[in-house]
């Protein structure tokens, strides 16, 4: 004869088991999300900000913006996405998010005219 708690045991492993495949489905796999200051120049300054958003196709996926926090107008911030350019500034202004989902390799730029270059990360 069966123990009473078996049913119990049963119900909470097909619970967790929704639960795992929840979380699974609605956060992306090996993303990486938040502000990460990027590395100074003698002139220019950013943070790369990474976060989910709902995309067209009912899921979040990862977006990218640059934000700059320093430039004395000799800054030019960009963001590339496979090895293009998606974004090219010499503004103090945030990007627009850019799509970094299935297929699509993202990445900030600064470049310092006065003072060399700085990469963010790949995400």
């Amino acid at each position: 004869m069966l123990p009473r708690r078996t049913p119990l045991r049963t119900t909470l492993a097909v619970l967790g088991a929704g639960a795992v495949l929840a979380l699974t489905t609605s956060t992306p796999a090996f993303a990486v999300e938040g502000d990460f200051p990027m590395p100074s120049t003698p002139n220019c300054d950013a943070v790369q900000k990474i976060e989910p958003r709902l995309y067209t196709d009912g899921l979040y996926h990862d977006f990218q913006a640059i934000d700059p926090t320093r430039t004395n107008g000799h800054c030019q911030f960009l963001v590339w996405d496979n090895g293009q350019i998606r974004y090219d500034s010499y503004s103090g202004a945030q990007s627009p998010w850019i799509y970094d989902g299935p297929g699509h390799s993202v990445r900030t730029q600064i470049i310092d005219n006065y003072g060399g270059l700085s990469w963010g990360m790949y995400n």
